[in-house]
């Protein structure tokens, strides 16, 4: 029997109108990533490497992905200096924290080390914070997220064009130990008149004259330092990341490059 076009076209309407409105089964849902975990960081080995105490398991050493800060141990002075200030850098802002791993597509590197990035309670990713900041490459040479691959790269672009950490060129800028306190995570050579060198809690301090303000380095260090050890009453100059302990603003010395003494 033959169906006459009216009835032809109805039923076409018919079909289309189902194909539109009547469920369709849902797509297969892509497989679950690995959980989250959360936990405080512990130990800050360099910019890119920390311990992190995990709630119900073992202390994880973590790697955080997508970056790469210079080596404490390279032979070239500006390298270990860079790579000393970009462990201040991670410790002034991990040490102590609780912090959220989120896993890579990769658990572990070749070294048994968990890889991760570091999210902080304020939802921003340390990660990208580092190397915006410019204490560490983007290091995109293994696969993860192309949205933080993005964020990683124009945070490199970002730091490269202000001139920032490993970007940028001495001498570094500039303030009287007074002004220190208003420059805090910044790099800074600060010049002051030392009051006194006294020893505490393992750690040498130099203490500015009329200022908040001192140089704290720890005593192996201490020894490593070229020329008379004698500060008290000379002008010296501290290069280094000002940080604050107990509110009062300092620079860290991990290498003896950071400290002059000018007689």
């Amino acid at each position: 029997m033959r169906i006459r076009r009216p009835l032809k076209l109805a039923l076409a309407f018919v079909a289309l109108f189902a194909a539109a409105v009547l469920p369709r089964p849902l797509p297969a849902a892509p497989p679950p990533g690995p959980a989250a975990l959360r936990g405080t960081v512990i130990t800050v080995y360099d910019g890119d490497t920390v311990k992190v105490r995990l709630a119900g398991r073992a202390d994880e050493k973590v790697r955080l992905i997508g970056v790469d800060s210079p080596e404490l141990d390279d032979a070239r002075e500006r390298v270990r200096l860079m790579a000393f200030l970009a462990k201040r850098f991670a410790f002034s802002r991990l040490y102590q924290i609780e912090v959220e791993l989120l896993p890579g597509p990769e658990e572990r590197d070749a070294f048994g080390r968990l890889l991760a990035f570091v999210r902080l309670g304020d939802g921003s990713i340390f990660n990208v914070t580092l190397v915006r900041e410019g204490f560490a490459h983007a290091y995109l040479k293994f696969p993860f997220d192309e949205a933080w691959r993005k964020d990683l790269k124009a945070a490199e672009a970002e730091a490269r064009l202000a001139g920032k950490g490993l970007w940028g060129t001495e001498p570094f800028p500039e303030a009287a130990a007074a002004e220190a306190g208003r420059h805090v995570g910044e790099i800074l050579t600060v010049r002051f008149r030392c009051l006194r060198s006294f020893k505490r809690a393992g750690f040498y301090l130099l203490e500015a004259d009329g200022a908040a303000f001192d140089a704290a380095i720890p005593q192996d260090v201490f020894k490593t330092l070229p020329g008379p050890l004698d500060f008290g009453g000379r002008t010296v100059e501290a290069t280094g990341l000002v940080e604050l302990y107990k509110g009062r603003p300092q620079i860290m010395i991990g290498v003896p490059v950071q400290l002059k003494r000018i007689d």
